[in-house]
Order: structure tokens, then C-alpha cells, then sequence
């Protein structure tokens, strides 16, 4: 029996049940788009997060890790960093400006800042949002259809073809609303798999090496020092490295897809609960993500 198979097939008829129920909660536009600003913290929480991770966590980040090994800590140190800057300084903020100008998209937003020249300014943002996601989404539907052909053996292709299908169906269908709870199934899901498969990894590599001290004497011979945290590089050249690792920080405090979580919460108040989640899962998940490539 299947079980990977099996569990496939329960997630797609969840996430599929989920955009059918929420189908009918939509009554207006700002349902569609943000859920009527009526998510409660934990689900906002679970939402930004596997929004603002995906296939990059389960598969970018470890693929790293596994390719130049330990100097990848300054790139998670940094995703953490970003992570948790946006939630303290930003959440709450765009949250309170955004039903003071009654503004349901980042395009809205920006334009009810300025008198003059509203019209330009929604289809400005608006390009530079739907111009960048097309890169972005299309590394989705990649990972995509890499985790399907890897498990199932399914045309890459193929599963890029369905991931995409599947997710489009429930997206119009449900609006915000399809989106923030598939999110919380897949955070779920994501957070499972990044703490519990390095726990596996270590337990199976003492099994078979007695031990991590075997391991690290492979890692670090023949000079390609995948235990070094700087890549076993010093000087301006380590300095470098930790400062473009660091530099991803700054990629999290504009992404519109993670912003727009904010405006959904119930109230603004809330944001501080939605924040303790996310940080409480983000530093595992970003700790597990390094491991698994390590081991």
C-alpha cells in the first residue's frame, strides 16, 4: 500500500473541500481579497508563514545547506531576522492604515497615500506585483512538480501542470479566504516535516557512523570545509559572504502576498498573538531546513 499516495490524495480533496465551503463565504470584494479582515491570529500566523516559504524551505534551503553546508546559517539567520523585523514594525501598521483608508489591495493602499496621481500609481504597483510574481510563481509550480516527480515518479511537467490547476481552482473559488486555510494545512504540514525529519536524519547518521565526529572528519577533508561557518573563507571575502546571507532580510519586508496577511487579521491588536505563532515557527522551521541539508 501507498501511503505517500494516499496522504497526496487526502490533502487534494481537503484543500479542494476547503475552496468549495469557502466559496460561499464570499459575499463581496473585500472577502475575495482579504477575507473580509475577519482571519483570527492563528490562522494569519500559519498563512504568512507557508506563504512565505513554500518550496523554498523544503527544498531551496536545505539543497543549499547540503551544497555549502554549514556557512548556510547567515542566509537563515537572515530570513529570521527579516521575518521577525516585519512583524514588530510593520504588521500592525499596515494593518491600522489599511482600514483607515479602506484599502483591500497594496495598489489601493499606496495610491489613497498621495492626492495626486492615484490612477498611475495603482496600475505602477500593480505591474511591478504581477511583472516579479510571474518568476515567483513559477518556482512554486517548479517545486511543485520536482516533489511530485520525486516521490511519485509523475512528468515533472505533469505535476507542475496539476499543482498549478489545483491551486488556481480553489484560489478563485474560495478567494482569501481558500488561501489563509490551505495555508494553515500546509504550515502544518511544513512544520511537521522540518522538525521531525532532521530528528530522523541525526538518529539514522549515529546509527551508521556511531556518532557525528565520523561525519565531520568527511565534511571538512580535502578542503571543502562544509563545517566552517564561513565557508572557510576569512577576512573581506567571510565578511561578504555573512553579509549576503544577512541580506535576506531585506527580501521579506516587501513581498505583497505576506503583507496583504496583515490587512486580513480581525483586528489590529491581534497582531501581537499572530506574531508569537510565527516566530515560534519560524526559528525551528528555518533551524530544520539547515539540518536536513547537513545530514
Amino acid at each position: 500500500m501507498n501511503f505517500a499516495l494516499i496522504g497526496f490524495i487526502l490533502y487534494l480533496v481537503v484543500i479542494l473541500v476547503v475552496g468549495f465551503i469557502t466559496y460561499h463565504i464570499n459575499k463581496s470584494h473585500k472577502d475575495f481579497f482579504i477575507a473580509g479582515r475577519r482571519l483570527n491570529p492563528w490562522v494569519v500566523a500559519f498563512s504568512e508563514r507557508a506563504s512565505g516559504e513554500s518550496a523554498w524551505l523544503l527544498l531551496g534551503l536545505p539543497g543549499a545547506a547540503f551544497a555549502s553546508g554549514l556557512m548556510e546559517f547567515w542566509t537563515a539567520l537572515g530570513c529570521v531576522s527579516g521575518i521577525i523585523f516585519y512583524w514588530f514594525f510593520i504588521a500592525r501598521p499596515l494593518r491600522e492604515e489599511t482600514e483607515r483608508l479602506g484599502a483591500i489591495t497594496l495598489p489601493t493602499f499606496f495610491a489613497a497615500k498621495f492626492e495626486k496621481g492615484q490612477a498611475a500609481i495603482r496600475v505602477l504597483a500593480t505591474f511591478i506585483i504581477i511583472f516579479f510574481f510571474i518568476f515567483y510563481l513559477s518556482a512554486q509550480f517548479n517545486g511543485a512538480g520536482k516533489i511530485l516527480n520525486v516521490t511519485f515518479g509523475l512528468d515533472q511537467t505533469t505535476g507542475m501542470i496539476l499543482g498549478a490547476a489545483v491551486i488556481i481552482f480553489y484560489t478563485m473559488m474560495g478567494g482569501f479566504f481558500a488561501v489563509a486555510w490551505t495555508d494553515v494545512v500546509q504550515g502544518i504540514i511544513m512544520i511537521g516535516s522540518l522538525v521531525v525529519l532532521p530528528l530522523v536524519g541525526l538518529v539514522e547518521l549515529k546509527e551508521i557512523h556511531e556518532g557525528t565526529k565520523p561525519l565531520a572528519d568527511l565534511m571538512t577533508q580535502e578542503g571543502h570545509p562544509l563545517l566552517s561557518i564561513t565557508g572557510g573563507k576569512s577576512g573581506w571575502a567571510a565578511a561578504a559572504l555573512i553579509i549576503s546571507g544577512l541580506s535576506w532580510a531585506l527580501g521579506y519586508m516587501g513581498q505583497p502576498h505576506l503583507l496583504t496577511r496583515f490587512m486580513a487579521i480581525k483586528r489590529a491588536d491581534q497582531i501581537k498573538i499572530s506574531r508569537r505563532i510565527a516566530i515560534a515557527w519560524v526559528i525551528p522551521a528555518f533551524t530544520g531546513a539547515v539540518v536536513i541539508g547537513l545530514v
